[in-house]
C-alpha cells in the first residue's frame, strides 16, 4: 500500500508539473480523478479522457478537446487507452477484482476517423487462463460504425 501511495504522490507531482502554464479546468479534472485512485489505480487517465462504464465489458468515451487531435477527431492514443482500460476491466470483473491485471501487448488497428459526441469500446475475452488473457476490443462511433480494433495479451497476477 505504501508503494501505491508513493506512486500516487509521484503521479500528482508529475501532473502538477505538467500544468505550469495552467489550464485550471484540466488540472481540476486530474485532481478529482486522483481522489478516486485507491479503487481503480489504472483509471486515472480514463477519468481524464471522460471514459464511463456502460457495463462490465464496455465503456463510452465522450469526445472533447482533452481527447481529440488537431483535426477534431478522437486522438489515437485516447482510443488505445479506451481499449486497454475496457479489456483490463473486463478481465478484473471475471476474477471479482481479486487479481491484478497488466498489459503485456496491445495492437491497435485504426479503421476510420472517430468524431461525433462519443465512441464505445466493447471487449471480448478470447482466452482466459489463470495467468494470461487474450482479448480484443472493438471501438464504434455513435453511428455504430467500427472505428478501431485492438488485440491484446494481458498478465493476470495474484494480489
Amino acid at each position: 500500500m505504501i508503494f501505491i501511495q508513493k506512486l500516487n504522490e509521484k503521479i500528482i507531482d508529475e501532473i502538477t508539473d505538467s500544468f505550469n502554464d495552467i489550464d485550471y479546468a484540466n488540472l481540476a479534472s486530474w485532481l478529482e480523478a486522483y481522489k478516486s485512485i485507491e479503487t481503480k489505480p489504472f483509471h486515472l487517465l480514463g477519468h481524464f479522457l471522460k471514459i464511463s462504464w456502460v457495463n462490465q465489458n464496455s465503456a463510452k468515451m465522450f469526445l472533447e478537446t482533452n481527447n481529440s487531435n488537431r483535426y477534431g477527431n478522437a486522438h489515437g492514443g485516447a482510443l488505445y487507452t479506451l481499449a486497454d482500460v475496457v479489456i483490463a476491466e473486463d478481465i478484473l470483473h471475471r476474477f471479482e477484482n481479486k487479481r491484478d491485471v497488466f498489459t503485456l501487448e496491445l495492437k491497435m488497428n485504426y479503421i476510420r476517423k472517430a468524431n461525433g459526441n462519443y465512441v464505445i469500446g466493447k471487449s471480448e475475452i478470447l482466452h482466459l487462463g489463470s495467468r494470461t488473457a487474450v482479448a480484443e476490443c472493438s471501438i464504434y462511433n455513435e453511428d455504430n460504425e467500427l472505428v478501431a480494433k485492438a488485440f491484446g495479451t494481458f498478465f493476470i497476477d495474484f494480489k
